[in-house]
């Protein structure tokens, strides 16, 4: 008897399309994901469009002075008013604000080779050179940093004024890396011993090889955490230098000088658009460096990783 019954179609066989997520996805997913942080890196990156294209758009020159409207309050024709040489305020604040972010940066790039530098070499190789390196690196670490950054500035006055922003940022740079040198050390002794690294040492790459393509690049995380973190550092050392006197000085505008006029008590008390501007503009710049900054390690954290 022929079986009229007809079998049930099968189901078809659907893939699942899985996405091949890497770790800098992630890592920018959970940073958007994180409010705070978002809010820093707008905040951090209006300031940035700001001190660039402010000063252009506003087409006047450091130089222009207006004696005869001194010490004027804001008014639309000055926004921020004018200083004590009727130079335009608004212009300045955004002109300092280039310097002062300028010198965070030069800083925190001579911190992040320096360190990754001497963190490499000593986790690489170890034995003497390792023992020799952070021999050194703690030497430094235990030097204190404020009051060796303002004798060494206060001795420096040879250095030409338009050189001494980045004299500022080498100073600062060159006091600050110990701390980024020992993470990295103890990232690459840990990452040195992994399988990874003994394909590469089957395959004969070179020692430079090693360390700047297959060790480093898997601290970056790290390395850019501090990075940015040692930025907001710097530009509040910065702003600290130039308010006593030692750091970049009038008639070149940064944050820290243009604070620097709070210190005569007639500008305080009368023309707080002169000092306070740019003491708001500090706190904001250094506040969303910081979020974005613990954005960041958040972000990069591998518990957080799901």
């Amino acid at each position: 008897m022929e079986d009229n019954k007809k079998k049930p179609a099968s189901a078809p066989v659907t893939e699942e399309k899985i996405e091949s997520v890497g770790p800098w996805t992630i890592a920018w997913r959970k940073f958007r994901a994180n409010r705070v942080a978002m809010i820093g890196l707008i905040v951090f990156v209006l300031i940035i469009l700001a001190v660039l294209f402010v000063p252009m758009m506003m087409g006047i020159n450091v130089t222009d002075y207006e004696l005869n409207n001194m010490n004027a309050a804001p008014s639309s024709a000055h926004w921020l008013g004018t200083d004590a040489q009727g130079r335009d305020c608004l212009y300045r604040l955004f002109l300092g604000g280039r310097i002062s972010i300028m010198v965070g940066l030069i800083a925190a790039i001579l911190t992040v080779v320096l360190g990754c530098l001497v963190g490499g070499i000593a986790g690489y190789y170890g034995g003497l050179v390792d023992n020799l390196l952070m021999r050194f690196s703690e030497i430094v670490y235990s030097l204190p940093f404020t009051p060796m950054i303002i004798a060494i500035a206060s001795v420096m006055l040879w250095v030409p004024q338009n050189q001494k922003m980045y004299t500022v940022a080498f100073l600062i740079g060159a006091l600050s890396w110990p701390g980024l040198a020992r993470l990295v050390r103890g990232q690459i002794l840990t990452l040195r011993e992994q399988e990874f690294m003994q394909a590469c040492e089957a395959l004969g790459f070179s020692d430079f090889s090693k360390i700047t393509k297959h060790l480093l690049p898997n601290v970056i995380s790290l390395v850019i955490v501090n990075a940015t973190l040692q930025m907001a550092s710097a530009v509040l050392t910065e702003a600290g230098l130039s308010f006593l006197g030692m750091g970049v000085m009038a008639p070149t505008p940064s944050w820290g000088n243009l604070m620097n006029l709070a210190r005569n008590g007639q500008v305080f008390k009368n023309y707080p658009w002169q000092w306070l501007p740019a003491g708001i503009m500090c706190l904001l710049t250094v506040v969303s460096i910081n979020l974005i900054g613990e954005g960041l390690r958040d972000a990069f954290d591998p518990k957080e990783i799901q």
